[in-house]
C-alpha cells in the first residue's frame, strides 16, 4: 500500500511540484519516496527525495535535478513497506535491468502464484516484491497482465521501448487514482489534492455535481469529482499515454455483469462448498505480508467470519482487533466482539470510544483527507478504529467491506426480493419469507417492500421523497436551483437481487472504499477486504437469491460458511448495525457549531 503520481506535459515540467505533490502524500508512504524523470530525449534519471532510504542517496535530489533537456515524464512512488521490506522493494522498480519503470499502490495477492508460473517461462526475480511481479507480467503479458492479477491496486508504467506510460486501476476500485488531463498535459495521483499542487490547475467547483450531491446524496457519475476537469480513472479500466503525441486512451479490461453471467452458467454443483473454498482462499491470500496483520472487529458477521478463518491460520502469533464500541447500549456492539475475541485464544483486542469532542477537533483533518463529501459520523467509527491501530504499530488491517453489497446484507434487498416475489406472483413463498424475516430481523414488511418499490418509481418523485427528508438545496440560492432544474436523478437502480448487487458493487460501494483508504491510510496503514477477491464477489452475486435470503435470514452462504467456527450469538444475530456512532446525539451537541458551519457553507457556495 502506497502512493502514486505523476505528471506528463510535452511542454515542460516544474519538478518543484513533484517535490511538493509527493510531501503532501507522504501519510500514504512514509517509508521511503522515489522519482522517475524522462527527458524530451527518452534520457531516464531517478531520483531521491526527502524520505528516500540510504540505499538511493547517490541518486540526484528531485528538486536538484538537471538535464539539459526539459523534462516531460516524471512519476513518484511513496512507500509502505509491507511485501519484502528490503532495499529491493523501493520503487520506481524495474524488471531485470531493462527501461520499463513502474510506481504501484496495492497487492497483487496471488504475485506467488503467478510468479511460479513466470519462472517456469524462464523468468527470473531478484526480490520477492509483487510489484516484481507486475513488471514480469507486462513484459509476458502486455496490457493484457491485469486480467491475470487478483487484488487491488493503481499503478503506471513507463515503457522506453514502447514509448508509453500504461496507468491501470484494479475492478472494484479499491484503490484510488484520480487525474486531470487537458492540451497534452496529464496530471495523476492517489489523492486529489496531490493534483492540486500543480498551481497552474485552478480549483474550480464543479457545480453540477456539487448539487447532485447535495439534491440526491450522491454523484449520477461517480467518477466526477466536485472539481472541475479532475477525474477519476474508471474501475476496471486501463489508460495508455502515447508518449509521441500526448494522447490518452482509456480502455475497460473487466466487465462485472460479465464475469457474474460466466459464473452463473459454469455448473456449480454445491454452492456453499464452493463459496466456503474461494473464501478460505481468499483469507489465506490476505494474509500474505511481511509485517504483522490485525483486523477491524465491529462485532457484526463480516468482521467476525474474517477473523473465524484467519485467527486459526495465524495460531503462533498475535492477532490484534480493533473495536469501535460506546456507552449508548443501542449502537454498542462489544458484547458480541467480544464473544468473537473470546473464542480465540491467539487474539489481542483494542477499544476505541469515538466521542463527540474528538469528532469535533478531528472533523478538519478528516475532511483534509478525505478530499470529498462524507455522508454522515459513520466513518469516523472507522477513523477512530485506524487511529487506535496506528497508534499500536499495525501496517495492515483486514476488513469486511464487500459483503453487504455482493450477498445483499442490506435491507433494500430484503425488499428488492419480496417485490420481486410479489410481482411473480410467488405468494406462498413471499408469505414464508415474510414471516421468517418477521422473525429473524424483527422487520416491518410493508416498509421494506415499500423500500424495493422505491427504486421504480419516476426520478422526479424519488428526488422530490428525498428532499422532505434533507435540508439539501433549500439553502441554496434560487439562481442556482434554476441553473440546476434539468439535472436528473440517473441513479442506476437494479429491480431484482442479482441486479442491485451488481448496482451496489459498482456504485454504492465507490464511497465506501473511499472512505475506507483514506481512513486507512491517514494513519499510514493499508486496509485489505478479503470479500472483494474478484472471484469471490462473481460467485456471490451469480448464486441463486434463496442461497443468500434463506427462511429469513440474510447472507445465509456465509453464515453456513462460519456455522461451528465462532459463536452461534453472531453467526446468528438478528440484528444489523455496521460502524455506526451517536450520531443523532451528535447532532444535538453540534447544533451551535453546525449553524456557523451552515452559514458559513451558505455563503461560500453562492459565492461560486
Amino acid at each position: 500500500m502506497c502512493g502514486i503520481a505523476g505528471v506528463i506535459d510535452r511542454n515542460g515540467i516544474d519538478l518543484n511540484i513533484l517535490y511538493r505533490m509527493s510531501a503532501v502524500i507522504r501519510h500514504r508512504g512514509p517509508d521511503d519516496e522515489g522519482f522517475l524523470t524522462v527527458d524530451t530525449n527518452k534520457k531516464f534519471y531517478l531520483n531521491r527525495g526527502d524520505d528516500s532510504i540510504p540505499e538511493v542517496h547517490s541518486h540526484q535530489h528531485i528538486i536538484s535535478n538537471f538535464s539539459e533537456q526539459k523534462i516531460q515524464v516524471a512519476l513518484l512512488h511513496r512507500r509502505l513497506s509491507i511485501i519484502d521490506l528490503s532495499a529491493h522493494g523501493h520503487q520506481p522498480m524495474n524488471y531485470n535491468g531493462n527501461k520499463t519503470y513502474i510506481v504501484f499502490n496495492g497487492e497483487v495477492y496471488n504475485y506467488r502464484e503467478i510468479k511460479s508460473e513466470l519462472a517456469a517461462k524462464g523468468y527470473s526475480f531478484s526480490s520477492d516484491s509483487d510489484t516484481e511481479v507486475i513488471l514480469a507480467s507486462y513484459r509476458e503479458w502486455g496490457f493484457d497482465c491485469v486480467k491475470k492479477f487478483m487484488g487491488m491496486w493503481a499503478f503506471a508504467i513507463y515503457d522506453h521501448e514502447k514509448n508509453i506510460v500504461f496507468i491501470s486501476r484494479d475492478r472494484f476500485g479499491i484503490k484510488p487514482l484520480y487525474y486531470f488531463y487537458k492540451d497534452g498535459k496529464l496530471v495523476f495521483a492517489s489523492e486529489i489534492k496531490a493534483i492540486l499542487e500543480d498551481k497552474n490547475i485552478v480549483p474550480e467547483l464543479n457545480t453540477e455535481t456539487a448539487y447532485q450531491y447535495i439534491a440526491f446524496s450522491k454523484a449520477n457519475n461517480p467518477y466526477e469529482t466536485l472539481f472541475k476537469n479532475i477525474v477519476e480513472l474508471p474501475v476496471g479500466h486501463n489508460m495508455v499515454v502515447n508518449l509521441s503525441d500526448f494522447s490518452i486512451n482509456l480502455s475497460s479490461y473487466y466487465n462485472l455483469e460479465d464475469a457474474v453471467a460466466t459464473t452463473a452458467s459454469s455448473n456449480i454443483k454445491d454452492y456453499f462448498a464452493e463459496y466456503q473454498s474461494r473464501f478460505s482462499e481468499s483469507i489465506s491470500m490476505h494474509l500474505r505480508a511481511d509485517v504483522p496483520i490485525g483486523t477491524c472487529l465491529s462485532g457484526g458477521l463480516d468482521s467476525s467470519a474474517i477473523i473465524g478463518f484467519a485467527a486459526p491460520q495465524l495460531l503462533n502469533t498475535t492477532f490484534n482487533s480493533f473495536t469501535a464500541i460506546y456507552d449508548d447500549k443501542k449502537i454498542d456492539e462489544s458484547f458480541f466482539a467480544n464473544q468473537v475475541v473470546n473464542h480465540f485464544q491467539n487474539i489481542k483486542p483494542y477499544y476505541t470510544k469515538p466521542n463527540f469532542n474528538d469528532y469535533w477537533k478531528d472533523l478538519d483533518k478528516l475532511i483534509w483527507h478525505q478530499d470529498l463529501p462524507i455522508a454522515s459520523t459513520s466513518m469516523y467509527a472507522q477513523w477512530e478504529v485506524m487511529k487506535l491501530a496506528g497508534k499500536q504499530g499495525m501496517k495492515v488491517l483486514l476488513d469486511g467491506q464487500g459483503a453487504d453489497e455482493t450477498l445483499g446484507g442490506y435491507s433494500v434487498f430484503t425488499g428488492v426480493y419480496l417485490f420481486s416475489l410479489l410481482k411473480k406472483m410467488r405468494l406462498a413463498k413471499f408469505y414464508h419469507e415474510q414471516k421468517c424475516l418477521k422473525k429473524n430481523r424483527g422487520i416491518k414488511i410493508s416498509n421494506e417492500v415499500m423500500r424495493g418499490a422505491f427504486y421504480l418509481v419516476p426520478s422526479s418523485l424519488k428526488k422530490s421523497a428525498r428532499a422532505q427528508k434533507r435540508v439539501g438545496t433549500t439553502f441554496l440560492t434560487e439562481e442556482f436551483t434554476l441553473q440546476n432544474s434539468n439535472v436528473k436523478d440517473k441513479g442506476v437502480i437494479g429491480t431484482n437481487y442479482r441486479d442491485m448487487s451488481i448496482v451496489s458493487t459498482k456504485y454504492g460501494m465507490h464511497d465506501l472504499l473511499r472512505y475506507e483508504d483514506r481512513n486507512s491510510m491517514a494513519f499510514s496503514i493499508e486496509s485489505r477486504v478479503p470479500f472483494l477477491d474478484h472471484r469471490l464477489v462473481e460467485l456471490s452475486i451469480a448464486m441463486p437469491d434463496d442461497v443468500k435470503l434463506h427462511n429469513g435470514w440474510t447472507k445465509y452462504v456465509l453464515r453456513k460458511t462460519i456455522d461451528k467456527k465462532i459463536p452461534d450469538s453472531v453467526v446468528w444475530r438478528t440484528d444489523k448495525k455496521g460502524f455506526v456512532t451517536p450520531q443523532k446525539n451528535w447532532i444535538t451537541d453540534l447544533k451551535p457549531q453546525l449553524t456557523f458551519l451552515f452559514e458559513r457553507s451558505k455563503n461560500a457556495f453562492n459565492a461560486q
